[in-house]
């Protein structure tokens, strides 16, 4: 296939045809009570922490810490209200059933805190988690993994609003940067950008098409920060398959790219 040289055209073509439109679940879908940043210390008798032996202080921590007795109370609904207790110290505060946590409650971990909804021991429904690293969730949880629509926030104010599917960023989500502006907004699989998204580099080009496995993959548009444009396709990151680039000056080149270049007998 010969390369086609248009001068000074506009590619009025590459500019419209992408759009994308990533609906946000209403702010009232995800009602917690957030608990102070200071956090709440329970004390039941002695002195120290809780270890945290693995160095992940940012990830959720896993729901392993056994009871070691407490204070029985029974609530209007007849439901059981405890205080589990290890190493003299309160680590459970709430409902219980079956000698588990189950309705609402607040589990200190020794790299945080969730307040929330639990079911048979595991969180489950909507809930807060604080870590001690200052990042924070709110959101729903699905055995006990971040699970339907919530909201992370990390140390360095940067965010993620979205959907989740058992403790990964999975479905329509936006991704902002610490200044608050957007990242990435579409969609994701497994934690990655996947399907349809527009991605805003810190160089100034922005991207809006298709990904695979954070990777631009299919058909998309590049809108250079110098003004040069790219409408076509793409696989594993790079221009490859038809595709028209339009230059700083407005000349538009179309015809097949190989792993991001047009051979030079084109030219």
């Amino acid at each position: 296939m010969r390369k086609r040289i248009i001068p000074r055209r506009k590619l009025g073509h590459l500019t419209n045809n992408w759009s994308l439109h990533t609906p946000r679940a209403e702010p009232n879908s995800v009602a917690v009570r957030r608990p102070s940043r200071e956090g709440r210390r329970l004390s039941h008798s002695g002195k120290g922490t809780l270890a945290y032996d693995n160095g992940d202080v940012c990830e959720d921590a896993p729901h392993n810490d056994e009871p070691h007795g407490g204070d029985k109370q029974i609530s209007k609904d007849g439901r059981a209200s405890n205080e589990i207790w290890k190493n003299g110290e309160i680590i459970y505060e709430g409902e219980m059933a079956d000698g588990k946590p189950h309705g609402r409650g607040t589990w200190i971990y020794s790299n945080g805190t969730y307040e929330g909804e639990w079911k048979d021991g595991l969180r489950h429904g909507k809930g807060t988690y604080l870590w001690t690293c200052g990042s924070s969730y709110i959101g729903e949880w699905k055995d006990d993994k971040k699970h339907g629509y919530g909201m992370k926030e990390w140390p360095d104010g940067s965010s993620y609003d979205g959907e989740w599917k058992d403790g990964k960023r999975h479905g329509k989500g936006t991704k902002k940067k610490a200044d608050g502006t957007v990242w990435y907004s579409g969609n994701y699989k497994q934690g990655r950008p996947d399907g349809v998204g527009t991605l805003n580099y810190s160089n100034g080009d922005v991207y809006t098409g298709e990904w695979r496995a954070n990777k631009k993959h299919g058909r998309g548009l590049m809108t250079y920060a110098n003004d040069e444009i790219y409408e076509g396709e793409w696989r594993v990151g790079v221009r490859h398959g038809s595709g028209s680039f339009m230059t700083t000056n407005g000349d538009v080149i179309t015809g097949e790219w190989i792993n991001d270049k047009i051979p030079l007998e084109m030219y």
